[in-house]
């Protein structure tokens, strides 16, 4: 019973690891796809002011303000 309990802890302890890997992977490849649109409206629009994106904000009534990342929300997990 003892290895059996041992055995089910690893696979848990790899499947959040795996899980961990996986999420990181994502937030990755969504801050490198925020970089690449950033760098297509710089390129088609030279001179526009990109300083206040960032994937952390989002539009309100036409103005970039940050996003709610409470700490239940899937983002924030994503993003910390």
């Amino acid at each position: 019973m003892e290895k059996q309990l041992a055995t089910k802890d690893s696979e848990i302890e790899e499947l959040e690891k795996a899980n961990r890997d996986l999420l990181d992977d994502m937030a990755s490849t969504f801050d490198d796809g925020f970089k690449e649109a950033l760098a297509q409206a710089s390129c088609e629009n030279p001179g526009i002011n990109t300083s206040n994106c960032d994937p952390g904000n989002h539009i309100v009534d036409g103005r970039v303000v940050p996003l709610d990342l409470g700490e239940g929300t899937a983002l924030n997990r994503l993003l910390t």
